[in-house]
């Protein structure tokens, strides 16, 4: 009985190891390397401005007699911002225009007594002197007409400047102008921008400068307009430095701009630079770097026969992170598979499957 027993034990550690299952290749998702180009991209903070603006003030004094317009309110070339009393510019001109009709009829005088006087002198009825003095009288005539003209033009622009026009099509702002203030000349009283083109000023670090050349393209978008985002391309690049910092200027030109930019709002610059990578750096995924105590490594896939190889670590040297992913200078080399998931369920010279 005991031999039986002995002998079904035996069997049955027999048929279990028989159907013991094989060890299972884990299907691993890899990454080839290969050269590429590397695009970093860099956000740089600035504030919207018009690329034409214009501050605006009256070129005569008086008291204002209404304000047209607020602040924030878009206007077009030519219309009125504000005007002032124009009682008594128009009062002047009046006068000068009286003043100028006497001209006039005292110059037609003067001319036809000329014309008379100089008949006379031809058939010598009066005396050379006689002449001069009819000459005299006709040019001192016209001497004050032409001045009484030059008065009105003069009293007529200054009436016209009663009215402070737009000078632009644009936005304005700064208005700091009410009724019954009294204004003097070149005082500003109001700033307007126009919002047809918009620009954003940056400052790039000396490290990227070199990155950035006229016309290149760029996005910006603006904290005021969320999930907006504007073409733009640089217009000035300068390469002298402020002496606080190691910035350079640069502004950047919305390429369509909106109405709903105003100048003053928040923007944010974005820059993709392109950069070449050598025949020994790759960009590889950034979840595919791991790091330790010794440094930087990747898992790659090595002697790869039928989509089968082993797991074999490599230390590298990282780079420059990029939208593409992180940068590897060193430890690896074209053609390599490069594991990009499951890093941490595998070990060094395990056996897996390469998906391709």
């Amino acid at each position: 009985m005991k031999y039986f027993i002995a002998c079904l034990m035996a069997l049955l550690i027999i048929g279990c190891s028989d159907n013991e299952p094989e060890e299972k290749i884990r299907l691993v998702r890899t990454v080839e390397l290969v050269p590429t180009k590397a695009t970093s991209t860099h956000n740089f903070n600035g504030i919207a401005r018009s690329d034409v603006a214009a501050r605006l003030s009256f070129n005569v004094s008086g008291t204002v007699k209404k304000v047209y317009v607020r602040d924030g309110q878009r206007v077009k070339e030519g219309d009125i911002i504000a005007k002032l009393n124009d009682s008594f510019f128009k009062l002047k001109v009046n006068e000068v225009k009286a003043s100028l009709r006497q001209a006039k009829v005292k110059l037609a005088n003067a001319t036809s007594r000329y014309k008379r006087v100089k008949k006379l002198y031809v058939n010598r009825s009066v005396s050379l002197s006689d002449l001069d003095d009819a000459r005299t009288t006709k040019e001192s005539a016209k001497a004050n007409y032409n001045a009484m003209k030059n008065r009105l033009e003069e009293a007529q622009l200054k009436l016209s400047y009663t009215k402070l026009r737009a000078p632009i099509s644009g936005s304005i702002s700064d208005l700091n102008i009410q009724k019954g203030e009294n204004i003097t000349p070149a005082v500003n009283v109001a700033s307007i921008s126009s919002t047809k083109s918009i620009e954003v000023p940056i400052s790039i670090p000396g490290s990227l400068i070199s990155h950035v050349k006229e016309k290149q393209k760029c996005s910006v978008t603006f904290d005021a307009l969320k999930r907006k985002t504007f073409k733009a391309e640089v217009v000035e690049v300068s390469h002298a430095s402020s002496q606080r910092t190691t910035t350079f200027p640069v502004v950047v030109r919305i390429l369509k701009s909106s109405k709903k930019i105003h100048p003053g709002m928040s923007a944010t610059v974005k820059f993709n630079f392109h950069n070449d990578v050598g025949k020994n750096t790759f960009v590889v995924p950034l979840h595919a770097l791991m790091e330790d105590e010794k440094g930087f490594y990747l898992y790659i896939v090595d002697n790869i026969v039928n989509n089968v190889g082993l797991i074999k670590r490599r230390d590298v040297k990282r780079g420059e992170l990029t939208t593409n992913g992180v940068i590897i200078t060193s430890g690896v080399s074209k053609g390599m598979y490069v594991l990009t998931a499951g890093m941490s369920r595998v070990h060094e010279n395990q056996k897996v499957r390469v998906e391709k």
